[in-house]
């Protein structure tokens, strides 16, 4: 991202982001964030943004979370001792990548969208299970990150991702053209 005075990478909200979230919220939508980084670090960057989704709304990323005392021993096997922190233990169950992201979206909202999100050609599995053979109206929007000016864009990637949507009948969605800003105030 490029550099911009004060602003600490937890600030880094898209405005027209927020504006779709707040858009869709307004017209009873439940928002949910799917993001292939671990969950614990999305949930600390949208706790007191203003992205405002609930902790038990943001699918990531897993890793194992076990006792302070615990070692090796299996959770099945270990009992929790009262005021024994609770910790990350340092493996990833799943990575949230891909096909994972749908699997993710199935454990845990147990419906399928009507809408997805995307900015990565990593969000292609999400897109489609979104969009083919949903029994009910939906749609795929895919961020082509083509702004080299007031983002730190990659026009080569960005022209995969246009073509990704053209084959798949997903919108495409240039932050360079389509987009007036990108966080509000600043450049």
């Amino acid at each position: 991202m490029p550099s911009y005075p004060g602003m600490a990478r937890g600030d880094a909200f898209y405005r027209p982001m927020l504006q779709v979230v707040d858009y869709l919220r307004a017209n009873g939508f439940a928002v949910w964030v799917v993001s292939g980084t671990d969950r614990f670090i999305v949930r600390g960057l949208v706790a007191g943004s203003p992205l405002a989704v609930p902790p038990d709304r943001i699918i990531g990323s897993d890793e194992t979370v076990v006792a302070a005392g615990q070692g090796a021993a299996d959770g099945l096997g270990y009992q929790l001792s009262a005021g024994e922190p609770v910790v990350l233990g340092g493996r990833f169950v799943v990575k949230n990548l891909k096909m994972n992201k749908v699997s993710a979206i199935v454990r845990e909202i147990g419906i399928r969208p009507v809408l997805a999100f995307g900015n990565s050609t990593g969000d292609s599995s999400m897109a489609t299970w979104v969009t083919d053979g949903n029994p009910r109206r939906a749609l795929a929007f895919m961020l082509c990150c083509d702004d080299v000016v007031r983002e730190n864009g990659n026009p080569e990637k960005a022209a995969r991702m246009r073509a990704l949507c053209e084959k798949n009948g997903w919108i495409p969605v240039s932050m360079r053209d389509d987009w007036k800003t990108i966080y509000g105030d600043r450049p």
